[in-house]
């Protein structure tokens, strides 16, 4: 090994050690990471905190909100360090234990409270939506429902069940069988009339039609009781139907490696039995919303028993054909990071002698999914773009809906009352989660939440007021959202010398350490000079969310100016080439050199932001094997 390379060695076995060690030891302490800048939505940089093996951090989301999310450390560094390319640094910090305790519990309360204000909006958001397409609508609008596409691709409502397809999920035959034992031979024929008779004849409340106040917490909004109605009639058809999942909605995992044990499906077929025990409770429960756990619960029926019948795990699709932007994000990197583990972990359920819930199966399916898709991606280049997860199965499919015959008065008092609600909901979000760029962003939420963790821990004897004493108390100084801190470098820099810090590391970026590994094999000046740009590289191929360059300036300072020279010339090329290609592609080509010119421009100045990204990689890569783990 050549002297440089040695070098390099050693500084990244300190930093390996000491992100390990930030990860593992005990005490009060937690770390303050800072992500360097790369082009996109990443070219300022992204700051975080490391709770061991939790991650908070904050992201400008649409209707321009900053949104506070909870990832996985593992999941998280690959999606920035390796995915994105981008090195991750870590203060750690030193706290009392109390300080240490109430900041997790701030976040974590900050989490919940934003999940549960943002579905608000999203149910008022649909309540605005179903009062426009009341009356506003020559032809019958469609509402997406939850589940039902593992039965269906569409479903229309009407008087009767429509005769068709149906009859052929031995499950549901015996489901339906039961139910009419237990409740009456006219139990489900009833309850199917009993809904569409509410269906047709529901009404917004009169007290509520015109108010602009936001319903009170555990309230329905109009679309809410209408949307449940419509889905528990959905499923009570399919139900009396008897009509199988949709073949497209389950998966399989195949190879002797997966094939079930004796104890695996004597488990699994105990946990059937419970199921059909469960949809029977839930047939003749009063809970407003029973026709989505049905729905899901009668694909599930369907799953266990094929996976009985064939020896091979069978789960439902959980993919998620269009995320809710106002939904925690469930990425599949974070899935895969540990998909094998995580299922062989709960594959171990089903031989335990614990009795398998619903908590245990919803691991096994989330798992099965993972691997599914990771599997299918190693298989298919084609395949390779991850997709997303629901947090819950959520297949939908549209359903059209019976207007209900409301007077034009009632309707158009409902419809502006809707508008009022979401609108004084969404200006409530914004005077709260606005972002901005400089006065509201990653860096100023962090520094927010953690000087009034401080605040709250002060004493009777203590000025609560005082945040900078209060914060030098805690964390060994005060550090507020003025310039420059709302820069994620400059604030790391801050807290690396103003904070009680006692330890400080560095993770790489993929494409660093992969040229590290090189220089195992091959001589330095070769690597250098092959992986300095994107034509010789053999370690990054050009993909679409890159704007087009030549050379790599984060490797070297004094070039840069030179080599950006370069990039622009790249960037100028991708924008000719975008306003011949704008009929065919709708401007991309032109956006993307228009990112080309803005993050070349300051290579000029010596100043980094572009190092390429990698978004093709999956987790668990050969390339990655012999990576120690953090």
């Amino acid at each position: 090994m050549s002297q440089r390379a040695r070098l390099v060695f050693g500084r990244w076995l300190v930093s390996a050690l000491l992100a390990v060690a930030s990860g593992s030891a005990a005490g009060a302490s937690f770390d303050f990471l800072y992500i360097e800048a790369n082009e996109g939505n990443a070219s300022g940089g992204h700051a975080a905190l490391r709770f061991g093996d939790r991650v908070y951090h904050f992201q400008h989301v649409e209707p321009g909100l900053l949104r506070l999310y909870r990832d996985d450390f593992a999941a998280f560094r690959f999606a920035y360090a390796d995915q994105q390319n981008r090195t991750l640094h870590g203060h750690r910090i030193e706290v009392a234990d109390a300080y240490y305790q109430a900041l997790q519990e701030t976040f974590d309360s900050r989490l919940a409270q934003q999940n549960r204000e943002l579905s608000v909006l999203r149910e008022l958001q649909e309540d605005a939506d179903l009062s426009r397409d009341l009356y506003d609508s020559e032809q019958v609008p469609q509402l997406r429902l939850r589940a039902l596409g593992y039965f269906l691709e569409e479903y229309r409502a009407a008087p009767i069940p429509a005769a068709g397809e149906g009859g052929d999920s031995p499950e549901l035959a015996t489901l339906r069988t039961m139910a009419l034992q237990k409740y009456g031979a006219d139990f489900l024929a009833q309850k199917r009339r009993t809904l569409w008779q509410e269906l047709s004849t529901l009404a917004p409340d009169d007290s509520a039609q015109a108010s602009a106040s936001v319903p009170p917490a555990g309230s329905l909004t109009f679309a809410q009781h209408y949307k449940n109605r419509l889905l528990n009639l959905a499923a009570l058809d399919l139900l009396l139907a008897g009509k199988s999942p949709r073949a497209d909605a389950l998966l399989t995992l195949s190879g002797a490696h997966y094939r079930l044990s004796e104890a695996q499906q004597t488990a699994l077929r105990r946990y059937r039995d419970q199921t059909r025990a469960d949809l029977l409770r839930l047939l003749n429960s009063e809970r407003p919303d029973w026709g989505y756990p049905l729905l899901v619960g009668m694909a599930r029926l369907h799953a266990l028993q094929q996976s009985l019948a064939g020896g091979y795990l069978t789960v439902l699709d959980r993919r998620a054909a269009d995320a809710d932007p106002y939904a925690p994000a469930v990425d599949l990197p974070a899935a895969l990071q540990y998909s094998r583990q995580l299922l062989g972990a709960a594959n171990a359920q089903l031989a335990a002698a614990q009795a398998l819930d619903e908590r245990g199966y919803a691991t096994i399916e989330h798992g099965a999914n993972a691997v599914f898709a990771l599997e299918r991606a190693e298989r298919e280049q084609q395949a390779a773009a991850l997709p997303r997860f629901s947090n819950t199965p959520d297949k939908s499919a549209p359903a059209d809906w019976p207007r209900p015959p409301l007077p034009a008065a009632t309707a158009e008092a409902y419809r502006t009352g809707a508008a009022a609600r979401l609108a004084d909901y969404r200006q409530q979000l914004f005077e709260r989660y606005a972002y901005h760029l400089v006065q509201r962003n990653c860096v100023t939420e962090i520094f927010r939440l953690l000087n009034a963790t401080a605040a709250a821990q002060a004493s009777a004897t203590v000025d609560a007021s005082d945040l900078a004493t209060l914060s030098e108390q805690a964390l060994g100084a005060y550090l507020d959202s003025e310039f420059p801190h709302p820069i994620p470098f400059a604030a790391f820099d801050r807290v690396g010398e103003r904070y009680r810090t006692v330890a400080s590391y560095q993770l790489p970026a993929y494409r660093d350490r992969q040229i590290r590994e090189r220089y195992r094999t091959a001589p330095d000046w070769w690597v250098d000079l092959q992986e300095s740009n994107s034509l010789t590289s053999s370690l990054y191929r050009w993909q679409g969310s890159d704007a087009a360059f030549v050379f790599f300036t984060q490797d070297a300072v004094w070039p840069r100016p030179l080599q950006g020279g370069f990039n622009l010339a790249a960037a100028a090329l991708e924008t000719g080439f975008g306003l011949l290609s704008w009929p065919w592609d709708a401007g991309q080509h032109v956006a993307k050199g228009i990112k080309g010119w803005a993050v070349s421009l300051p290579e000029l100045m010596f100043f980094n932001i572009r190092k390429g990204s990698f978004p093709q990689l999956l987790p668990g890569n050969s390339s990655r094997k012999n990576e120690q783990s953090n």
